[in-house]
């Protein structure tokens, strides 16, 4: 499995570990009033906060363990070499970039289909905050969805 792979996977899990945090919340008897928006808006930025965050760190040590892990097979070679593996890993080529933008493709075609959805339940009567979630939901999915697909290219192939 390739870098790439490999670190889209990682930001995968860390997605879906604070999308379930999220709902554990807003289900919990801790969340706001269902009629608050303002305090669901300030939730769901402090949520988005946190996954931004996480996904930092994640890859920060990913790409430390990457290192270790190299370094560690290539423990015969001089520096020069294993900078030199580590380096040729990470560098974005074509191909990555074609499956960035497919990728990308997937992702905001969800988040638009999320939008609609949330303004056409605006218009039939449900609540700002039903909505608000509705766009929630349908970003998270939407980027979920694009790492996915990222990860069934770098390894099927474009």
């Amino acid at each position: 499995m390739s870098y790439s792979s490999k670190r889209k996977i990682a930001s995968i899990i860390v997605g879906v570990i604070v999308a379930i945090i999220y709902i554990i919340y807003a289900l919990g008897g801790h969340s706001p009033a269902l009629e608050d928006l303002k305090s669901w808006a300030i939730a769901i930025l402090i949520f988005i906060g946190i996954g931004v965050g996480a996904v930092i760190v994640i890859q920060v040590i990913f790409h430390l363990v990457f290192a270790i892990g190299i370094a560690v097979k290539e423990r015969e070679h001089d520096d020069k070499k294993v900078n030199r593996i580590i380096k040729s890993s990470m560098i974005e080529d074509e191909r990555e970039k074609a499956i960035s933008l497919k990728s990308a493709h997937v992702g905001y075609i969800c988040a638009g289909i999320g939008f609609v959805i949330a303004l056409v339940t605006l218009a039939f009567g449900m609540t700002s905050v039903a909505a608000l979630h509705i766009l929630f939901g349908t970003f998270a999915a939407g980027s979920l969805l694009e790492g996915i697909v990222s990860v069934y290219y770098y390894e099927k192939g474009v």
